[in-house]
C-alpha cells in the first residue's frame, strides 16, 4: 500500500548576493606575516590560556562529600529542577576562574 507524499513548494524572495569588500593584497599579506611572527613571552598567558573554555568536557573529578553536603546537592538540584553536575558546573566553574585569575595575578605580580 503505498501513500501519495503531498507536494510542498517553498517561495523564497531572490537572494541578494553579498558584497564583498576591496581587499587590498599589501595589508592581507602584511596582517599574515604579524600573524605568523606573533610570539607570546612565557608567562604571559594563564596555564589555562592555551585552551578553548568552550570545549567539550572530557574530564572527571571525583568530589567526596558527607551526609549532610550531599543532602544540599540533592535538594538544590530537585529543588530548582536540574541536575546535580549541571547545577556544580554552573555556581562552580565561575568560582573557579575568578579563584585561577586572582592567584595568577597575585603570582604574576610577585614574579615582576
Amino acid at each position: 500500500m503505498e501513500t501519495a507524499m503531498a507536494k510542498f513548494t517553498l517561495h523564497q524572495p531572490n537572494p541578494t548576493p553579498a558584497v564583498e569588500p576591496a581587499i587590498d593584497p599589501a595589508a592581507l599579506e602584511a596582517f599574515a606575516a604579524g600573524a605568523k611572527d606573533r610570539q607570546v613571552a612565557e608567562g604571559e598567558l594563564p596555564p589555562w590560556g592555551s585552551f578553548n573554555p568552550n570545549d567539550k568536557p572530557r574530564y572527571n573529578v571525583a568530589i567526596r562529600l558527607n551526609d549532610y553536603q550531599l543532602a544540599m546537592l540533592r535538594y538544590l538540584a530537585e529543588a530548582r529542577d536540574i541536575s546535580q553536575h549541571k547545577l556544580l558546573q554552573r555556581h562552580l566553574i565561575p568560582i573557579l576562574k575568578q579563584l585561577a585569575l586572582e592567584t595568577f595575578e597575585t603570582q604574576s605580580a610577585k614574579q615582576n
